[in-house]
């Protein structure tokens, strides 16, 4: 019984392991492709950088505060 225990734990560990790691860069720039970037740089300039309250649409910055046309 003693020998399944240890087993389970060493199992258990290794899991723990890979589910804390990081993802690599290629997984990276994949995930970042699907929301509309061109690679995890990209996606981590926008969201970090210097665009203050801005997004990006289409190619064009648009500020936040902005209110549409009524």
């Amino acid at each position: 019984m003693e020998k399944k225990r240890l087993a389970l734990r060493k199992l258990l560990e290794a899991v723990e392991k890979e589910l804390i790691q990081k993802p690599n860069r290629k997984t990276l720039d994949r995930l970042s492709l699907l929301v509309g970037f061109q690679d995890w740089d990209s996606f981590q300039e926008t969201l970090h950088g210097d665009l203050g309250g801005e997004t990006i649409y289409g190619g064009h910055h648009q500020d936040k505060k902005e209110t549409p046309d009524q």
